[in-house]
């Protein structure tokens, strides 16, 4: 029985590979019955990215799995998801509104005008986390405004004005 590094040299020292040269990369020279040396590593190659590529299949797989299952636990019955599509129009609805800075502290009175997040004030949109309200009742007038409009810095210039508030600090009656 011949050994590998035996095979390798009768390949090395075949009459046809010292004609022709050594084998480039690449190429693949058949001569007759048996195996060149570039076959050889073509093989063995190709076997290790076949070996990796299996693994990273795998990992992702795993990976979608761990996914599609998040996406399953996040999924919200059809009743909820109805609710939070269609909010219930709030335009003219009574308001208090609460200092920004202390959600405790009541500033205010007023009707809710929209909840549209690209409804301008001072061409600057008011955004998803803010109510367009009327200051119809101050009660804290030395209270500051969230956003600064028309160069006025506290509530007891905005009364009788429409003016941005945070939607955390506002809360709707619903009558």
């Amino acid at each position: 029985m011949r050994s590998s590094t035996s095979t390798s040299q009768s390949i090395n020292k075949d009459p046809i590979a010292q004609v022709f040269g050594p084998e480039h990369q690449g190429r693949v020279r058949g001569l007759g019955f048996g195996v060149t040396p570039t076959s050889v590593r073509a093989t063995t190659q190709s076997s290790i990215l076949v070996r990796k590529l299996q693994g990273d299949f795998q990992r992702l797989e795993e990976k979608h799995e761990q996914l599609a299952e998040l996406v399953r636990s996040q999924q919200m019955p059809p009743s909820s998801r109805q609710k939070q599509n269609n909010p219930p129009n709030l335009r003219g609805k009574k308001c208090k509104i609460f200092d920004w800075l202390c959600t405790s502290k009541l500033v205010d009175e007023g009707e809710i005008e929209t909840d549209d997040p690209m409804h301008l004030v001072d061409g600057i949109p008011i955004g998803g986390g803010a109510y367009l309200v009327y200051v119809e009742r101050v009660f804290e007038p030395n209270a500051f405004l969230w956003r600064n409009q028309n160069n006025w810095t506290t509530l007891d210039n905005a009364l009788g004005e429409i003016i941005p508030w945070p939607k955390e600090a506002v809360a709707v009656i619903f009558t």
